[in-house]
This record gives structure tokens, C-alpha cells and sequence, in this order.
């Protein structure tokens, strides 16, 4: 299954891309937890499929743009480690970024069941590589 993992977190990432809040919805378990880099600052996690909408219109109201494009793909089990190029533009004087960053997603029967970002891609990597 793990390949289906793999083709499930590629079209995660299309469908936040293109904020297709419902795609997203649709692919996550309904007691899912997002956990973005934000959020595990100010100590929020999102949970839920309203979660997941809150997540996405937060995304938009503090960024101009933002998108997470997937360079590589690590499976262990039911978890798909990626890393991935953040390209974003904060609203008004924020500075740009473009970074490599990490991801995490557990999956359950095909849906997103967590995902973690992770500043440090190795971090990511390793989250799958020392978990059971």
C-alpha cells in the first residue's frame, strides 16, 4: 500500500496548492490533525475536517502566496516523509521565502490521518525512519 500512500500525500499537495479545501477534506480522516509550522509555535494543532478548512483560510489570510512543491518521497508503513521546496510571500513588507522544508504524513485505510511540518527536512526523514 505504500505506493497508493505515496499518490495520495502527491495529490495532498496539489489539492493545497490549488486550495481545494473540499479535495483536501475529502482525503483526510475526519478526527485528523494538521500541524504546520505556525500552529506548533503558537501551540495549535487543527483537527478535524473544519481544521482543515480553518487551516487553509489561515494559510491565506497571513500569506500572499504559499505552496509546497514535493521533491522526494519516503515511505515507512503507513507514513510518507517528503521533502519539499516552500516558495512564499508574506502580505505586505514580509520577505519571501524559498526553503527546503519537511513533511510528515500517517495515513489510515488511504486518508490523512496527521501531517507534521517539519523546518529541517532531515527531521522529517527521520520521524519515519525511528518510528513503528
Amino acid at each position: 500500500m505504500s505506493q497508493e500512500n505515496v499518490e495520495v500525500v502527491r495529490r495532498a499537495f496539489d489539492a493545497f496548492n490549488a486550495r481545494d479545501v473540499d479535495q483536501l477534506v475529502s482525503m483526510s480522516a475526519e478526527d485528523c490533525e494538521w500541524r504546520p509550522f505556525r500552529a506548533q509555535l503558537e501551540g495549535i494543532v487543527y483537527r478535524g475536517h473544519e481544521g482543515v478548512r480553518q487551516f487553509l483560510s489561515d494559510i491565506d489570510e497571513d500569506w500572499e502566496a504559499f505552496r509546497i512543491d514535493p521533491v522526494e518521497f519516503h515511505v515507512r508503513r503507513e507514513r510518507v516523509a517528503v521533502v519539499g521546496r516552500v516558495s512564499a510571500r508574506g502580505r505586505g513588507s514580509s520577505p519571501e521565502i524559498d526553503s527546503i522544508a519537511g513533511f510528515v504524513h500517517e495515513l489510515d485505510q488511504g486518508r490523512i490521518r496527521r501531517v507534521t511540518s517539519h523546518s529541517d527536512a532531515e527531521a522529517a526523514l527521520e520521524a519515519v525512519r525511528l518510528r513503528d
